[in-house]
Order: C-alpha cells, then sequence, then structure tokens
C-alpha cells in the first residue's frame, strides 16, 4: 500500500477488501484521524499492524482478517475507546 494514503484526510471510509493487496499496512494511515472505518480483509498484507495506527481515536470498525500479519496488536490499541468492531481473525494466513 503506497504511504500517499496518509494525505488522503477527507476519507470517510477506507475499504480495501478482496484485492489480493502485498506489503505492510504504512504507518501514514494514522494521519486518517477522522475515518470511521478501515477494512482490509482478504488480502496478502504483511508485517505487523503498525502501533501507529493507536492514534486514530475516533475509528469504529477496524477488519484486517485473511491476510499474512504477524504479531500482536499495538498496546496504544487501547485508546481506540469508540471501536465497535475489531477483526484479525485469521490474520495470520491461515
Amino acid at each position: 500500500l503506497p504511504t500517499e494514503l496518509g494525505t488522503l484526510t477527507s476519507l470517510t471510509h477506507m475499504w480495501f477488501d478482496v484485492n489480493q493487496l502485498t506489503g505492510t499496512l504504512p504507518t501514514e494511515l494514522a494521519a486518517l484521524n477522522r475515518i470511521p472505518w478501515m477494512n482490509f480483509r482478504f488480502n496478502r498484507l504483511t508485517g505487523t499492524v503498525p502501533s501507529e495506527l493507536g492514534a486514530l481515536t475516533t475509528i469504529r470498525k477496524l477488519w484486517f482478517w485473511d491476510n499474512q500479519l504477524t504479531g500482536t496488536l499495538p498496546s496504544e490499541f487501547a485508546a481506540l475507546t469508540l471501536v465497535t468492531g475489531l477483526c484479525v481473525e485469521s490474520a495470520g494466513g491461515s
């Protein structure tokens, strides 16, 4: 995913599901601090979930399932008090 996505600060939703996307989640996504939804399910994303995404304090839904992500969710996610949906099922690529 291109780091330039972080410059699209007027986005209201981000849906990238079922696109065979590869690479890592850019830390620059943390600049999208007004976006309520991010959906990255059913891709081939690798690496870890960036701790910087813990700055998305208005986010309500984060979907990462069915990728090849590794590691644990960052402790910074404790600040995401408005989240009503968080799915990381099969995030390890199984």
